[in-house]
């Protein structure tokens, strides 16, 4: 059955007001929030996973180890691992292939973790802002997907430029990302700040959606205070499915999504039939219909 794709962004042309952020927020930037369409893809699926781990230590290498098996996951986007450079290189986690960045003085460290099996072409690995790990599966000639961890220290500032630094790769695209920032497109919990309205206009400039559908992804140590610094953003691809979880081994919550690559890519990650969206993308729907 084919897959017909809501074009969206060109169908709503008014801007719409933003009470919870400083500036108005026009449809397009509105619709970058929602991913996926009302019916579920009906095609095959790609289990992708996302945490800031805090520091992986052993318990949290086991822990970690369990919740990619429990939820079937294909690739993990790390962030802040923590790990010193010969930690790094020796890391293995269950039946996955690892790359990744070592921790710097600039950066906390960031990984990928592919499951064994997968052809994988390891690309960039940078310790500047924004510190990334790339890497491109290979599913076959004509389908792959290029997954990307990074983390932008809190200090540090965030730039068109330094975004751009993301996009090497053509074709399909996930970036796994802790931004430090927010923006009401994906942390309804917190004000927008200058960060966070960086990301979007470069979203906008370069096609990236944001499949975060609003829920929290941080629980601040000692307050319980809930925000979102971690965004999922995708290129030329679909993703559906996304969610948080809390996670008793960091203060960052596990994030897990399905991807939709091409049209020929046999299932390899079973997702269960959810089919229904969630509350946040069913009030950013009723603000585009009324």
């Amino acid at each position: 059955m084919p897959h017909h794709r809501h074009s969206g962004v060109n169908e709503v042309g008014r801007i719409l007001p933003c009470t919870c952020g400083r500036a108005t927020l026009d449809a397009p930037r509105i619709l970058l929030l929602v991913s996926g369409d009302v019916e579920r893809n009906p095609g095959p699926m790609i289990r992708g996973a996302q945490w800031n781990a805090g520091g992986l230590s052993q318990a949290k290498q086991i822990a970690l180890e369990r919740k990619l098996h429990e939820d079937m996951v294909l690739f993990c986007l790390l962030q802040e691992t923590h790990l010193a450079l010969a930690e790094c290189a020796a890391l293995k986690v269950g039946a996955y292939q690892h790359v990744g960045q070592a921790r710097t003085p600039h950066g906390g460290g960031v990984s990928i973790l592919v499951r064994d099996g997968v052809g994988v072409e390891v690309g960039v690995l940078e310790e500047k802002v924004p510190e990334r790990a790339t890497v491109t599966l290979r599913f076959s000639a004509d389908v792959s997907l290029t997954i990307i961890s990074a983390y932008f220290p809190r200090k540090a500032d965030v730039s068109s430029e330094a975004l751009d630094t993301l996009l090497g790769a053509n074709g399909a695209m996930v970036i796994g990302a802790d931004v430090n920032s927010h923006h009401v497109l994906w942390d309804p919990l917190r004000p927008s700040d200058d960060k966070g309205e960086c990301i979007v206009d470069w979203c906008v400039q370069n096609d990236m959606r944001i499949a975060n559908t609003g829920m929290a992804t941080r629980r601040q140590p000692g307050t319980a205070a809930l925000s979102s610094p971690d965004i999922t953003l995708c290129r030329d691809c679909e993703i559906s499915n996304w969610k948080s979880a809390s996670s008793p081994d960091s203060d960052r919550y596990w994030i897990t999504f399905d991807v939709f690559v091409g049209t020929s890519l046999d299932v390899i990650a079973p997702s269960k039939p959810v089919r229904a969206l969630y509350s946040w993308n069913r009030h950013v729907g009723t603000i585009l219909e009324n």
